[in-house]
């Protein structure tokens, strides 16, 4: 009952946001260095509406990075595009059967990262100075920690090939070059752990999407791809990105008036 009167209670909390306006796509304004990263930023949301402040603070931040062209996929372009290049991959029928939209987020960035390569921001965060600041040409990944301990143990062979070994990796945001082995790996650690999670209900799901395919999941895919050997061409930019993360751009939780945040979901399994 309660959540359902806050729903109600959202358009007069939000009504100086309204109305939703649409995002475009917006191509590069200005020619980018040559690289290994694709200069391309995705964003994905279940559709393109945005508050006012919202849709400013993207603006600003696609303003810092001219160099990028910046594409927002929707929900429906994001499963017509797993069908089509992952349709006879495990992972696509992991991303149907998975019932929280955060969770299908997460594995089409790992996806489309794979194939086409580019930088990915969630469409709530940014960055207060340009990506291009911290990387060179002959860069092939861009990631950065989280400030939050990770639950996982860290091997000791890997530790002393990461800036911080204790902390999570950040997963709302980073770069790669196509192809690379991070976000293959965590594709097929995602496969190979999902019978676990089939269809086991969670008293907080949130926890176990962020053990399936979130940020615990992706920690512990990059610390295995460093198992193999040293990436010199891996930049690790530090705890959000040097301190120049931005978690939540102003406005942008007015999006949950299209969509409801998954955080307080209990008792449910997160996939079947």
């Amino acid at each position: 009952m309660l959540n359902r009167v806050k729903q109600l209670l959202a358009p007069i909390r939000y009504w100086r946001e309204l109305p939703l306006r649409p995002l475009a796509d917006r191509p590069a304004t200005a020619q980018a260095p040559a690289g290994k990263i694709p200069p391309i930023l995705v964003q994905t949301w279940e559709d393109c509406l945005f508050g006012k402040n919202h849709l400013l603070e993207m603006s600003k931040f696609r303003d810092l990075n001219p160099e990028l062209s910046f594409v927002l996929w929707d929900r429906d372009q994001r499963e017509n595009y797993l069908r089509e290049k992952w349709g006879d991959h495990p992972i696509f029928e992991i991303y149907k059967r998975s019932l929280f939209g955060p969770m299908k987020a997460d594995i089409f960035r790992y996806c489309l990262m794979a194939d086409r390569g580019g930088f990915y921001f969630d469409i709530s965060k940014g960055c207060a100075v340009p990506l291009r600041t911290m990387f060179g040409p002959e860069a092939e990944a861009l990631i950065t920690f989280e400030p939050h301990d990770s639950p996982l143990p860290c091997d000791a062979a890997v530790a002393p090939h990461l800036l911080h070994p204790g902390k999570l990796f950040l997963q709302w945001a980073f770069g790669f070059a196509p192809g690379h082995p991070i976000p293959l790996q965590t594709i097929a650690n995602i496969c190979e752990e999902y019978p676990r999670y089939k269809g086991k209900t969670y008293s907080y799901p949130k926890d176990a999407i962020r053990e399936l395919t979130g940020p615990i999941m992706f920690t512990r895919s990059v610390r295995e791809v460093y198992g193999r050997g040293p990436l010199p061409n891996v930049v690790q930019a530090g705890i959000d990105f040097e301190g120049h993360g931005i978690f939540a751009l102003k406005g942008s939780k007015v999006r949950y008036m299209t969509a409801p945040a998954y955080n307080k979901v209990r008792n449910c399994p997160i996939v079947v």
